[in-house]
């Protein structure tokens, strides 16, 4: 073949190369060429044409792809679906309305949307905005976390820093205690009523608003256990059974010594005895770092100081969770009159009917203490 092709373009007498053969040969391949491109410029607009004519016709009403900016979009409370496809419209979350009410209609689940903010993005497919909504993750939540054995000031703190409102606002609502939806048996303020949890705060708090999620938690728990009842099967009240519980909530390292602590208290009680709790001391001073107390510290002149005052202090020095609360409406049998922390690593606790088996306890504790430098900075 290549034989044939050279000789028909070289001359036959001459052994030359036929020049004009030669550029006539070149100018059809070229033409073959530019036909062929042509033919695929013109397919290749007809396609991009009419890709773009898809890409307008499905975009026409609704955004592709994953979403662009992340966006806060608050859904109000009872807002129908047309509603929320306009503020998700106005937020450039989805590029038209009737495109995600379409899609709401389609799912049952659309009616099931909850009020809130949520965090989404910019330029979503309705089907994706509704999906995003739906899902309970993407609600940004403020959280408020209050903990068991903290006194009302601590608690007034951790409100105002997960709140965003002044201690004094909160300071000034429980000033009007009796309106914080406080049980009836309630006495001296709303120290001990606000239940450690972690609580939801409302999109537009106030302090007395964020205050009554506790209370009301308070009353949830204490109703469950019928607490008022078993404080006066116990022999207390249900004010008593709370202070005793508050005290356990500071003095008492493990959950099963609970039931044991109150029993001591409730045995130094009926004997005319002093609790001598340092807790309540600490909580007269103002001390939240530590239950010990120094011999100055438990000479100070407060009802709250039980080395000086005989009975119970005059109100709760703590909130108490629910094991704290059952332990006092339900203390151990026992004879106990004291008990002491002989480890503060594992919290081992030994209780004692005399004074001599107290002391014995005592000198345990004293060995642990000065046993490691590490033990000594626990004892402090």
């Amino acid at each position: 073949m290549a034989n044939r092709f050279t000789r028909e373009l070289k001359d036959p007498e001459t052994g030359r190369w036929i020049g004009k053969e030669i550029w006539i040969r070149v100018r059809s391949g070229l033409a073959v060429l530019l036909s062929l491109s042509i033919l695929m410029g013109g397919t290749w607009f007809v396609y991009s044409k009419g890709w773009n004519a898809w890409m307008e016709f499905r975009t026409a009403e609704d955004y592709i792809g994953e979403g662009v900016q992340p966006v806060e979009v608050t859904i109000p409370k009872g807002a129908s679906v047309s509603e929320i496809s306009d503020i998700l419209v106005e937020a450039g979350v989805i590029k038209a309305a009737k495109a995600f009410d379409r899609e709401a209609a389609a799912n049952a689940d659309s009616t099931s949307i909850q009020a809130g903010k949520y965090l989404l993005k910019t330029q979503l497919p309705a089907k994706l905005a509704l999906a995003m909504l739906l899902d309970p993750k993407n609600i940004m939540r403020t959280n408020m976390t209050l903990k068991e054995g903290q006194r009302l000031s601590q608690m007034v703190k951790a409100m105002s820093k997960a709140s965003g409102l002044s201690e004094k606002k909160f300071n000034d609502a429980l000033k009007n205690w009796k309106k914080l939806g406080l049980p009836t048996w309630a006495k001296n303020g709303a120290e001990g009523f606000l239940f450690p949890d972690t609580y939801e705060l409302p999109e537009k708090p106030n302090a007395t608003k964020v205050i009554k999620l506790a209370t009301a938690q308070f009353n949830q728990v204490a109703d469950d256990m019928d607490f008022e009842a078993a404080a006066k099967k116990a022999g207390t009240s249900a004010y008593k059974a709370l202070i005793v519980a508050s005290i356990m909530e500071r003095e008492v390292f493990r959950a099963d010594d609970r039931p044991k602590v109150a029993r001591v208290i409730y045995n130094r009680l009926k004997a005319g005895m002093n609790l001598q709790m340092d807790s309540t001391v600490a909580y007269a001073v103002g001390k939240t770092g530590s239950v010990w107390t120094t011999e100055a510290e438990r000479q100070v002149d407060s009802p709250f100081n039980t080395y000086l005052h005989p009975g119970l202090p005059p109100a709760p020095i703590s909130s108490p969770a629910r094991k704290a609360l059952e332990a006092a409406v339900t203390p151990a049998e026992g004879d106990w009159l004291y008990f002491q922390p002989v480890n503060l690593e594992t919290g081992e606790t030994e209780f004692n009917a005399t004074y001599e088996g107290h002391l014995v306890s005592v000198a345990k504790l004293q060995a642990w203490c000065t046993a490691s430098d590490e033990n000594r900075k626990k004892c402090a």
